[in-house]
């Protein structure tokens, strides 16, 4: 029988356990391990930690769940002054969820270690600082960029440095965001829906995005637009569905829609004070599967849905 050297047999077990410590591990850690955090099993492991005043409670909980993932990690209802940087090591997060949280900046300075997430969702969470976009260098697999109910003035080229053009949804609602520079969503390639929503925007342009642009869901409901720019829609090949609701919209322009229209099934137009005369009747010839709107002028039309007007109803010139 062949004896291996005491060194060989040391090396092999060295190596061993440093491999497994570093495959994560599947479900929940120990209770005691997360506390005052919660894991909830399920399909999918996520932390939650309420009420947290201290950074350090996050740091040690994470430091002692090395090396479990979670699906998500969510923090509620608690008061901090950043997040620390370094608080993700040795654990890997898929979705970040910040909620009815206060903090005078989001990170202390770029977190490490968080380039598996693919989501970050910010709900009515007070950052004083604002969002300062170049926090998020280091999420480099971000996919859906959420932010409910707080302040984000405009989008310009700040945003576009320093997210990730992985991104494929970005929503925005309630945020102030009453600017969206030409440029802003230019780079992000693979993004399929868009929705800036009750932000208070006055007007849109076309060079937001990329030409041609290859989302399909486009939302800039209960707004400020008082007008669709000629060229909005255009070179958008796979375009689904465009929510304009509660705005200040009186008609679209067909030129608008040139080119992508073909694949239109959802115009949501309700709440705007829709004038329907022959500058509409592109849209009644070709309505979408699902038109919703209402007329609010003429007196002869005022109140009727979009989808009940029929070609007949006006005395149009042909196309």
């Amino acid at each position: 029988m062949v004896l291996l050297p005491a060194v060989l047999i040391l090396f092999i077990g060295i190596q061993f356990v440093s491999s497994d410590d570093d495959v994560p591990k599947v479900g929940c850690p120990p209770v005691h391990v997360v506390e005052p955090c919660i894991c909830y099993s399920g399909p999918h492991p996520i932390l939650v930690c309420k009420h947290i005043d201290d950074p350090e409670v996050l740091v040690k909980v994470f430091d002692r769940s090395t090396p479990y993932w979670f699906q998500e990690f969510h923090l509620e209802e608690s008061v901090l002054q950043y997040l620390p940087h370094d608080m993700f090591q040795g654990v890997k997060i898929l979705r970040f969820y910040l909620k009815n949280v206060t903090l005078v900046q989001l990170f202390d300075e770029p977190p490490e270690n968080l380039q598996m997430v693919e989501g970050l969702h910010i709900e009515n969470s007070n950052v004083f600082r604002g969002m300062n976009w170049d926090q998020l260098q280091n999420f480099t697999s971000l996919k859906f960029l959420t932010v409910y109910f707080n302040i984000i003035p405009y989008l310009g080229s700040e945003f576009t440095e320093y997210v990730s053009d992985t991104l494929t949804q970005l929503t925005f609602y309630d945020t102030q965001t009453e600017l969206i520079k030409p440029g802003s969503l230019m780079k992000y390639r693979d993004l399929d829906k868009v929705a800036i929503d009750a932000c208070g925007i006055t007007h849109l342009t076309r060079n937001i995005f990329a030409r041609p642009f290859n989302g399909r869901y486009l939302y800039f409901n209960d707004n400020k637009l008082t007008s669709i720019p000629d060229d909005m829609f255009t070179e958008m090949p796979n375009l689904n569905t465009v929510g304009l609701r509660g705005n200040q919209i009186a008609y679209i322009p067909a030129i608008a829609f040139e080119g992508s229209f073909s694949k239109l099934t959802y115009l949501r137009l309700e709440g705007n004070p829709l004038y329907c005369d022959c500058r509409i009747m592109w849209l009644i010839r070709n309505k979408p599967l699902d038109l919703i709107g209402t007329c609010d002028s003429p007196a002869f039309f005022k109140g009727k849905n979009l989808k009940d007007i029929q070609t007949g109803d006006m005395v149009c010139p042909l196309p």
